[in-house]
């Protein structure tokens, strides 16, 4: 068997925060391939219409409430989804909350709920994915999703990028302890995308434009170049599916800005965002 077939075959992937946008996406991308799919999210409802996109596309689908911050929520939702489809051998850390703001406008709680998402949640459910990959001694993979924003000073976003670099420190020291484990660990870090769940609620309280003036001042935001929730999905599902032998250590995916001339003014730059991708929702990094 070629390691090639060993990457590719029918595999049980996981992703969390898969109701809506880059979630959802990358769900209907591995269940294309005809892997078995568990989503989980803390909203039903969300997770219904994404098994319900899989299943009409002949797939099969478990959508389970999950709480990535809760290990006893994160083992129930491996439990059952063992029980239906056996071992996760693709664990996708994709769950993510944020707002857009300076630190001192935030409460405890929206620092707290943003790191427990991110960082603590990733490492509950590469915890219990790596337990079962062992057990089951066949490898796997655990791919983190993290943001530009871990690794470039990103103001307004400053719990989410702290926790996203947190993320990715994790994954230098976990893919040392996971030598000769025949499990992979993988950090996808994106780049601006636009119809993702919470830049869509950043846009709805205003918080949005406030912070894409200000990035655009700093020259983080110079082209109307964005991802949409299919093209992070497509590189999520190159990471993991690259043939055994080698991994993707960090594969960092952005956006090419648009031919032709840069904007030159921040009106000039919304005016060009909005007739690109009207009716689509704001960036995020």
């Amino acid at each position: 068997m070629t390691d090639e077939h060993e990457a590719t075959r029918d595999r049980v992937v996981a992703v969390t925060g898969a109701g809506t946008g880059i979630g959802q996406a990358i769900a209907a991308k591995f269940a294309a391939l005809g892997w078995p799919v568990a989503i989980g999210g803390r909203r039903i409802d969300k997770l219904s219409e994404t098994a319900a996109l899989i299943e009409q596309a002949g797939g099969a689908c478990l959508p389970h409430e999950l709480d990535v911050t809760d290990a006893d929520s994160v083992e129930r939702f491996f439990t059952d989804v063992e029980a239906q489809f056996g071992t996760v051998t693709a664990v996708i850390n994709n769950a993510a909350t944020a707002r857009y703001g300076p630190l001192d406008d935030f409460s405890p709680a929206e620092i707290a709920v943003e790191i427990a998402t991110k960082l603590t949640g990733s490492l509950f459910m590469a915890r219990r994915g790596i337990q079962a990959m062992r057990r089951n001694r066949e490898g796997g993979d655990i791919l983190f999703m993290t943001s530009l924003a871990a690794a470039t000073p990103w103001p307004l976003h400053l719990p989410y990028a702290a926790a996203s670099a947190g993320v990715e420190h994790a994954v230098r020291i976990l893919r040392f302890e996971l030598e000769g484990s025949g499990i992979r660990v993988l950090n996808l870090r994106c780049g601006e995308t636009i119809g993702t769940d919470f830049a869509t609620r950043e846009m709805e309280t205003g918080r949005a434009m406030d912070a894409n003036e200000r990035w655009f001042r700093m020259n983080l935001l110079r082209h109307t170049g964005f991802m949409l929730p299919d093209d992070v999905a497509d590189a999520v599902v190159t990471a993991v599916t690259v043939p055994h032998g080698h991994q993707y250590a960090l594969m960092e995916v952005m956006p090419t800005a648009p031919m032709g001339p840069l904007p030159p003014t921040y009106e000039e730059w919304g005016a060009a965002l909005a007739e690109q991708f009207a009716p689509v929702t704001e960036p995020h990094a």
